[in-house]
């Protein structure tokens, strides 16, 4: 088949963040099963303008007839909105629900965001078919959309493990033998809503606890002044470290080099970061949360915390870093998730789910 993707996140991790993973793995996924895959996005990456205003005039350029030989259109998020309802089938693939991401947010950040909503909104209501990445996320924009619930469908985004553990397997980490301090791995775009205060403030209670452990925070957004204010108001500068955005390389070693994963997020469309953990063999310390459960199976693959409960995400941290066999176990666990995630095996899920829905 030939097949459309409309995508206006940038190709790029530190501004495309998990939605840039899970749509150039979906494009891979499509080729690899024989298809034909014609990206549409912006030819440049946001400037001084910023990425709304970036969004609605690339879109707003949009014409039927750059999409018109295709079997099946794709519009990731609120992209091809303008297209949604005048050319069939289009699919609405909702990798995260902006409407509800823009509750937890302040400011400008969450005007924009309500902005994109609409656009998202009214992609969903005129689409053929919509698919969501959880049933998290299939629940909020029902609500928050204003749909059937059972108009939604679900699939989880597009993982490439056996590329990432090939790449992990290629970067050439071995860890040193003998005595090493615990160290906590966590990789975000800042926003508030991935609560990475609630980590800092957890390792301040842990700290006493667990000697010499070190919290790696990997990433860049708007929350970084502040989480780095409240690491040295708390007086555990020592202990945390933040690493700025990473090359692909360095961010294996660090997912290799850790002992355990934590991202405390209040709201996850599906948190494809999770299985980054997971394909590195890392058992995941999360909160009981959004679409986190769906994917993080408290005592098996990881420990989930009380949201907004700093003790207990405290006491989870302690209970993996305390027991090396726990660790090991899960990290078995995790492995096990993660393969269920392979790269053709969500394409065809996909497609198969589409093709069955337009049909119908």
């Amino acid at each position: 088949m030939n097949l459309t993707l409309i995508t206006s996140t940038p190709f790029n991790v530190s501004q495309g963040s998990g939605t840039f993973v899970a749509g150039a793995a979906l494009q891979r996924g499509l080729q690899q099963l024989g298809h034909t895959v014609r990206l549409l996005r912006p030819d440049r990456v946001p400037g001084r303008l910023g990425h709304t205003f970036q969004r609605f005039a690339f879109n707003l350029r949009l014409t039927k007839q750059r999409a018109a030989d295709s079997d099946i259109v794709f519009g990731m998020d609120m992209d091809g909105f303008t297209l949604s309802g005048r050319i069939h089938p289009f699919v609405c693939y909702v990798m995260g629900v902006l409407a509800d991401e823009a509750r937890f947010e302040r400011g400008i950040v969450a005007q924009l965001l309500m902005l994109q909503a609409w656009a998202e909104r009214r992609s969903a209501r005129r689409a053929d078919v919509v698919i969501t990445t959880s049933e998290y996320s299939g629940d909020r924009i029902a609500e928050l959309y204003d749909m059937p619930r059972n108009r939604i469908g679900v699939v989880p985004p597009a993982f490439d493990v056996i590329r990432w553990q090939r790449d992990l397997t290629g970067v050439g980490f071995e860890r040193p033998r003998g005595e090493h301090p615990p160290t906590v791995l966590c990789v975000a775009h800042m926003y508030p809503r991935k609560n990475i205060a609630a980590l800092i403030r957890a390792t301040r209670l842990v700290a006493p606890r667990t000697a010499g452990i070190r919290v790696r925070i990997v990433g860049q957004g708007p929350e970084l002044p502040r989480l780095r204010n409240l690491t040295t108001s708390l007086g555990i500068s020592g202990h945390i470290e933040f690493l700025d955005q990473l090359s692909h390389a360095d961010l294996l070693r660090e997912f290799a080099s850790c002992d355990l994963f934590c991202l405390p997020s209040l709201q996850e469309g599906f948190g494809l970061v999770f299985l980054e953990a997971m394909a590195s063999g890392k058992p995941v310390v999360a909160c009981r949360a959004s679409s986190t459960p769906e994917l993080i199976q408290d005592g098996v693959n990881g420990l989930l915390a009380r949201p907004h409960d700093d003790h207990d995400l405290a006491e989870q941290l302690v209970r993996l870093l305390e027991d090396p066999n726990l660790r090991a176990a899960m990290g078995q666990a995790s492995l096990a998730t993660a393969a269920e995630y392979r790269l053709d095996n969500t394409a065809q899920r996909l497609l198969d789910l589409v093709v069955a829905t337009a049909d119908g």
